[in-house]
């Protein structure tokens, strides 16, 4: 049985035919991203791949993360000849900052509140995004919200966010603000 509940044939197959739609009508489209401007892409909730494999038409590198209470599906990310690796997003990130261009987030924050508390996610995620880079969340309308407020205390600019049916999704981008300098009276 595949993760969605369907013989896991078919689970693969609609995974996959859902993310081309996604990315086919929604993300290439509807987002403002300047795809030629990304590079690394990191799933941070990639079941199967699916995401990264709509995305192959485009010259990026994609980073699948199966988290650690999600089930095993890393080897049929390998088998697609996909990379990936295992983490727990309630742990820091192992990697430089400022490494990717976009992080995409399906259903993970909502998941992950159950164990944790998401703020430190969210800073590990301004760490490792470039300033202009893009976070992609779909999620409950309440974590989408919850996200969008911690974003903006973090100077991130808020390009979409959309509800429907306790449904949401959020497209936020990375400023490069900086504290402004003050001149000294001494």
């Amino acid at each position: 049985m595949g993760v969605y509940g369907k013989p896991e044939p078919n689970d693969f197959t609609t995974d996959y035919q859902h993310w081309k739609n996604v990315v086919t009508k929604s993300y290439l489209t509807g987002f403002g991203i300047d795809w030629s401007k990304v590079r690394n892409v990191m799933d941070m909730r990639a079941v199967y791949g699916g995401f990264a494999a709509a995305l192959k038409d485009l010259k990026v590198w994609v980073m699948n993360v199966v988290n650690v209470d999600s089930p095993d599906t890393l080897p049929i990310i390998y088998e697609r000849g996909l990379f990936g690796m295992y983490h727990d997003w309630c742990e820091s990130f192992s990697t430089y900052p400022r490494t990717y261009d976009l992080l995409h987030a399906d259903r993970m924050f909502s998941q992950l509140k159950k164990r944790c508390k998401i703020l430190p996610t969210v800073v590990e995620i301004d760490r490792i995004v470039r300033p202009g880079g893009k976070l992609i969340v779909r999620d409950e309308s309440g974590t989408v919200s919850e996200l969008e407020t911690l974003l903006k205390s973090l100077h991130w600019e808020i390009r979409l966010t959309f509800s429907k049916n306790q449904e949401g999704i959020l497209c936020a981008e990375k400023s490069d603000w900086r504290p402004e300098k003050h001149s000294s009276s001494f």
